[in-house]
């Protein structure tokens, strides 16, 4: 054991980097370390693992036990630290090795950051003992809370801590290979392939439409009764399922007509188990011959002859491959940047629903006393597939009559005899919605029983109750999905399925999870008589493509994830749809900023003076003092800035040990993502709607004042100052928006111009409920005086505090529009994408830009014959409309050349789409398997997110029907503050009634609400308020959803809550 000693002190730099003490600690006896040490050892991790190594080892030096460096090395083994166990052990060559692979790593560690999703690659790295479980658990809750992106940062740091730097190098290459990223691994390593050897799949005859294994691929198929003549698959891998351990290449799609459709076989990658010592020595003799990688990345980028010579193109194309990767990639970092103003792009109304888009039936027309649904040709021409059985996405243009398209298939569909019951699922995002369309298959389809279930509805959870007796059910996808997670019913009890809007079958939305699970019924499980697929859009739309190419493959996804290869599109009778679709001419205008704003250099100015307060808060915090210091935006007026305070305040709340700092910086934060929200604003709005907005913002603050710290008090100041002056400028004549003055004018002009036009209605679309709000009552108060009434129109509201409108005032208002009492509404993207709005001849979209299917749908809006879009934005949004513009043309060319593909090669490609998902899924399913299995009862504390006062135990928390997280401690009203909640009302949940929010009455901090049981008051809270500490290594992390928490919290029913509050 005196080698270990003596190696320690020889490498201890690199045990302090690679070992994390918590690991070890309590593998260690309390002869070496106490309960007081290994306390401080936790303290200490919470805010830098290497102090806390540095801590652990200083222990060993000053113990005396004996057998302490046996010790260590049995933790150590029994941690899973072999190359640390080795290097004290028997001294191997380290330093030079060791800093190579992991410097070269680092050198394109932007690019890995970018294209890897770490998620992908877990299961290989842990199979070859890169990482372990505690890793791959530590890894995936950081990539489910914060993105990829960020959990790629973590892998990195994980990645050389087990491993020699030889073996756990290849290995990842091998794992990015098996993720598809060959073109990452070329930029790494340019000599890789040819010492590998890889060699490409012989292609064999697979029988027509199945695997080897018999389980049905078909994606041209939905229900199994109905046969479809396919030409025989004879260029198809095998699509057996036997090894699914990790995703496949993501991107098969690189020549979307090329039959051969090379990839190559795992089994090929030479030495997946064993370390290949050529090819590290060619990668340092021949690659990087001076072992200085201080010039690599440049040398390699400047030099791609290397890439050119051994694969023609494809050095050239490197850059608009790793695009590529990057668009294929779900990062959620992006979408967490979410609009400061609550867009209402991901509002629960904000589907693409396009009922009123379509043409009507003529009413008289009846077949014995019921509508009659005659279809022009090309809508005939749109259900020709379907008809067949063939599962299909139905894509034409809004106002083309998509849904009675689906009305015919659906009346069709049930009145073919079969062997089975014949039931149709149609399903929309959306209440509202799927209502509307509900009421179009009671009036039009009268002879069939149809039912409509919603969130709402007690019945939502027991759809088995209605099967026998229906004809169509129609609901939205999750209810559904809820269903089949409670194996209350099956895939196979529906013959048919509609997804209205089915370009949401994407990433992790409720269409794509459902039918994620038609595709592991249908691969893995060999489920029978699984129901023929049909979705309908008006714009399939392009991802993150930024060509053609990239195009076809992020269409073909969907097409895979919807289990079809055919896109019925509109050819044979393209100029028939052209009489009934309307094309509304489209003007920009340019928006102009004040000639001296003088609000918007106020608020800049506050901003500042609470910047600095935060770099004071953060100069002594190790986790945050570069953050805050080298990597603040310099655009305080961004969407950027933004994100960046949301990031510093998730890292204040987890790791800053000072419970005032941490406190200091989350109210700075506020502070300042607040200004951010009130300049942009500023550029669209008046002055006095900026004051309205921060009052109404502060209000808190105003209120919780004689709770405040003294910098609390010092900031409140910052913002009364800025409301005082914000005050005098309002009365400055040269202060008001001159986009405002235009957006009126123009409106009047229109609507009571020359040709004056009675049956004028207008949209207008803005970015943020509180500018809807507030530009609705600015141009009511203006226009009313020529009679032309302004309405707003926005979503329901996402959480209790939000200013939404319920079901019952949105129909009002649309009810109104339609028949003239309202003249023009201002709505969110609920409106364009969400509700049936009636027919209109102008639309404006006031600085608000969405992408290709947003324009398209908002186009769409505007379908009076001689209609208008105009596009008002500033120069930013006028160009992300450009490019909204230049990708729904992209999107219609590749729509195009995917008709043009030969069907055997498309159905392949769809193959291996489906089978990365399949894999991907089953990824999943393991990791939330673990982690369920892994939460513990108890073992954790909550502290108020904001001033960190220890709230409650985890063993005096209870949940309600899954989802209310009610505390049980009689102490908890000693800790907390009520006002009268401002909209109470009864909930789904019989007895309970909202009562008064909940406040902590150190801080203010807003924790959740009372319900009212039987004249019980039951204290629920909201995990987003919440810091959690668990009660074992006193670490703190935060959590936006109590079911992403590492420990169980038991369930109970209301009579057990009521016992345990009485007591």
């Amino acid at each position: 054991m005196e080698n270990i000693e003596a190696n320690l002190k020889r490498h201890r730099d690199l045990v302090v980097r690679h070992l994390k003490a918590t690991d070890i600690s309590l593998k260690l006896p309390t002869g070496i370390i106490t309960i007081e040490e290994r306390t401080e050892l936790n303290r200490l991790a919470a805010t830098s693992q290497a102090l806390a190594t540095e801590h652990i080892l200083d222990i060993l030096d000053k113990s005396k036990e004996p057998g302490k460096w046996q010790a260590f090395s049995e933790a150590l083994q029994s941690a899973e630290y072999p190359y640390l166990l080795e290097i004290l052990k028997s001294t191997p060559k380290t330093g030079k090795d060791e800093d190579y692979y992991l410097k070269l790593i680092h050198v394109f560690a932007n690019e890995l950051q970018q294209c890897v999703v770490p998620m992908h690659i877990l299961p290989y790295l842990l199979s070859k003992g890169v990482i372990n479980q505690g890793d791959v658990q530590e890894i995936t809750a950081r990539q489910l809370n914060f993105g990829p992106q960020l959990a790629f940062l973590l892998l990195l740091d994980l990645l050389p801590r087990r491993q020699k730097p030889e073996i756990w190098y290849q290995h990842f290459l091998k794992g990015l290979l098996e993720d598809g990223h060959e073109d990452l691994v070329d930029l790494i390593d340019p000599c890789y392939f040819s010492t590998q050897k890889l060699e490409p799949i012989t292609e064999g005859k697979v029988k027509q439409g199945y695997t080897s294994s018999g389980a049905s691929w078909d994606g041209c198929h939905g229900d199994t009764e109905e046969k479809e003549c396919v030409m025989e698959d004879s260029g198809g891998p095998d699509i057996s399922t036997g090894d699914l351990a990790a995703p496949l290449p993501s991107n098969p799609l690189h020549d979307a007509t090329d039959e051969s459709f090379k990839v190559y076989k795992r089994e090929n990658i030479a030495g997946a188990d064993t370390v290949v010592k050529p090819f590290t020595d060619n990668l340092t003799a021949s690659c990087y011959p001076n072992n200085d990688l201080r010039e690599v990345k440049g040398d390699l980028l400047q030099n791609m002859n290397i890439l050119d010579g051994r694969k023609g193109d494809k050095g050239k194309d490197l850059t608009r491959n790793l695009q590529t990767k990057k668009s294929q990639l779900n990062l959620s970092t992006e979408d967490e940047a979410a609009d400061s103003h609550q867009s209402e792009s991901e509002n629960d109304l904000a589907s693409d629903y396009e009922s009123s888009d379509e043409e009507k039936p003529k009413p008289h027309q009846l077949e014995h006393g019921n509508p009659l649904l005659n279809l022009r040709n090309y809508q005939l021409e749109l259900a020709e597939d379907a008809l067949c059985g063939k599962n299909t996405i139905i894509c034409a243009e809004t106002g083309s009559g998509k849904t009675w398209v689906a009305l015919y298939i659906v009346k069709k569909h049930l009145e073919s005899a079969g062997p089975r019951k014949k039931l149709v699922a149609f399903m929309a995002r959306t209440n509202p919605l799927i209502k509307q369309q509900h009421q179009r298959f009671v009036k039009y389809l009268p002879n069939y029983t149809t039912k409509l279930i919603t969130g709402d509805s007690e019945h939502s959870t027991a759809l088995d109750i209605f099967l026998p007796d229906c004809d169509i059910i129609c609901f939205t996808p999750q209810i559904l999905f809820n269903n089949l997670e409670k194996q209350t019913v099956s895939l196979s009890d529906f013959s048919l399925m509609i997804l209205d809007e089915c370009h949401h079958t994407k990433k992790d939305e409720a269409y794509n999870r459902l039918m994620r699970k038609y595709l592991m019924a249908k691969v893995k499980n060999n489920v029978p008589n699984l129901p023929q697929v049909l979705g309908l859009t008006a714009s399939i739309g392009v991802g993150k493509s930024t060509s053609d190419d990239e195009a076809v493959d992020y269409i073909i996804s969907v097409m895979a994830n919807l289990d079809t290869c055919k896109l019925s599109t509109v050819e044979k009778y393209r100029e028939e749809i052209e009489k009934y679709i309307s094309r509304p001419k489209e003007d920009k205008i340019k928006m102009k900023d004040r000639p001296d704003d003088l609000c918007k250099k106020r608020i800049l100015r506050a901003m500042i003076d609470v910047q600095e307060k935060l770099q004071d808060a953060c100069l002594f915090e190790e986790c945050l003092v570069d953050m805050v210091q080298s990597k603040r935006p310099r655009d305080l007026n961004s969407q950027q800035y933004t994100q960046w305070a949301k990031n510093v305040e998730r890292i204040a709340a987890s790791d800053v040990g000072n419970p005032e700092t941490s406190r200091l910086i989350i109210s700075c934060v506020k502070y300042l993502s607040t200004f951010n929200e009130a300049l942009e604003l500023n550029s669209l709005l008046g002055i006095s709607d900026v004051c309205r907005f921060l009052a109404r913002k502060f209000n808190p603050e105003s209120e919780q004042k004689s709770r405040h710290t003294q910098e609390e008090r010092e900031l409140f100041q910052i913002i009364l100052m800025v409301q005082k002056d914000l005050g005098e400028y309002n009365r400055s004549k040269d202060q008001k928006n001159p986009n405002l003055e235009t957006m009126s004018k123009m409106l009047q002009d229109m609507i009571l111009g020359e040709n004056e036009d009675q049956e004028s209605r207008a949209l207008v679309f803005v970015k943020a409920r509180a500018t809807c709000t507030a530009l609705a009552d600015y141009l009511d108060g203006i226009l009313s005086k020529e009679n032309i009434h302004v309405h707003k129109l926005t979503g329901k509201a996402a959480t209790p505090g939000d200013e939404g409108m319920t079901e019952a005032e949105q129909t009002e208002t649309l009810n109104k529009f339609a028949s003239g009492e309202y003249t023009v509404l201002v709505s969110t993207s609920v409106g364009g994408e969400g509700i049936d709005i009636p027919d209109c001849n102008i639309v404006i979209s006031y600085n608000y830009a969405g992408n290709e299917i947003t324009k398209i749908q908002m186009t769409g809006r505007g379908r009076k014959k001689g209609g208008t879009n105009i596009v008002m934005g500033y120069e930013k949004t006028l160009d992300v409309d450009k490019l909204s513009t230049y990708k729904g043309a992209m999107m219609y060319r590749a729509m195009e050349s995917i008709k043009k593909i030969d069907p055997r090669s498309l159905q392949r490609k769809i193959k291996l789409f489906q089978k990365e998902e399949i894999s991907k899924q089953e990824f999943r399913d393991r990791v939330l398997e673990k982690q369920i299995n892994m939460k513990r009862k108890g073992q954790f504390k909550l502290c108020c997110y904001k001033c960190s006062v220890e709230v409650v135990d985890g063993e005096d928390l209870r949940v309600l029907k899954g989802s209310y997280h009610v505390v049980v401690d009689k102490e908890f009203k000693n800790l907390i503050v009520t006002k009268p909640h401002k909209k109470p009302n009864e909930r789904k949940i019989e007895g309970l009634k909202k009562s008064d929010k909940i406040y902590c009455k150190k801080c203010g901090m807003d924790w959740g609400i009372f319900f009212i049981y039987n004249t019980l008051p039951l204290p629920t809270i909201k995990c987003e308020s919440f810091k959690v500490r668990n009660s074992e290594d006193g670490k703190i992390s935060t959590y936006k959803k109590w079911l992403n928490l590492p420990f169980v919290i038991e369930p109970c029913e209301l009579s057990e809550i009521t016992d345990l509050l009485e007591e």
